[in-house]
């Protein structure tokens, strides 16, 4: 079982690397417009990706500057914020979507996308990072599928982004 997962999570990775390649640039430099300005970079993880926000504040190579988002009525127009979520459609993120989009603070998000949803935080974002994981990716006996990797893609892509942008601060 665990070889099938290691395949699976082989390929998934492989398949954010690719397809997520210029969404992660422009996330980065998104991010970046609040460092090399007057604002700072907020990042709020729903549920299980609290995980990507203790990451970037206390992991061993932390995001230089980021807070934790607590308040979105605090953040002014040069401020900037990295939503990560399970799934593009979770109503908590929307709601703080919605919040962000009329205080008319760019933000980029980190989920799976949900498809042919009615409210969807792609629509939303000003940049949308996929995790491509929206079930299980392996079969069980019953036709259902387990082995749901959100925050190891999430975390990829985390990673990805925060490369990119300690390039761009430090050619900045």
């Amino acid at each position: 079982m665990l070889k099938m997962f290691t395949t699976q999570l082989t390929g998934l990775f492989g398949r954010l690397q690719s397809k997520e390649e210029m969404e992660i640039e422009n996330a980065a430099r998104l991010l970046a417009q609040a460092t090399v300005g007057d604002g700072s970079i907020y990042i709020k993880g729903f549920g299980e990706m609290a995980g990507i926000t203790a990451e970037a504040l206390q992991g061993e190579e932390p995001l230089e500057g980021v807070r934790e988002l607590q308040d979105a009525d605090a953040l002014t127009v040069a401020d900037r914020v990295l939503l990560v979520t399970r799934r593009s459609t979770d109503p908590q993120a929307l709601a703080f979507a919605e919040k962000l989009t009329e205080a008319e603070i760019p933000f980029a998000v980190i989920a799976g996308k949900v498809k042919d949803a009615e409210s969807d935080l792609a629509e939303k974002a000003d940049s949308f990072l996929n995790t491509q994981t929206v079930r299980g990716m392996l079969p069980d006996e019953t036709g259902g599928r387990f082995g749901f990797p959100s925050l190891m893609a999430a975390l990829y892509l985390y990673h990805g982004v925060k490369f990119v942008l300690d390039e761009i601060l430090e050619d900045y």
